[in-house]
């Protein structure tokens, strides 16, 4: 698989990843069931707020979601830089 496709499938991947967790923060609890999302967007709340052990209380979810927000930051970041730096060369 050539690496520009594979580029593309990861970050259709993490655009796919973050839209459905916004979808899940506005439209979890519609069927009045509990699911493994819920007390996610509290915790997000938490998590931005700095009161980490709230949010792990809220959901244990949190820690995956922070450490895949990581991942994906540190990947796209990288991309950039990469990017960048093939310009830079092709400018000088």
């Amino acid at each position: 698989m050539k690496n520009s496709v594979f580029r593309q499938v990861r970050y259709s991947l993490y655009f796919a990843f973050a839209l459905n967790g916004i979808i899940i923060q506005y439209k979890c609890n519609f069927t009045g069931e509990k699911c493994f999302a819920c007390g996610l967007k509290t915790a997000v709340d938490l998590l931005f707020q700095g009161r980490l052990v709230e949010a792990y209380q809220s959901n244990k979810l949190i820690v995956v979601l922070v450490g895949a927000a990581v991942i994906m930051a540190i990947d796209v970041g990288l991309y950039f830089h990469r990017s960048r730096k093939i310009v830079q060369r092709k400018t000088t």
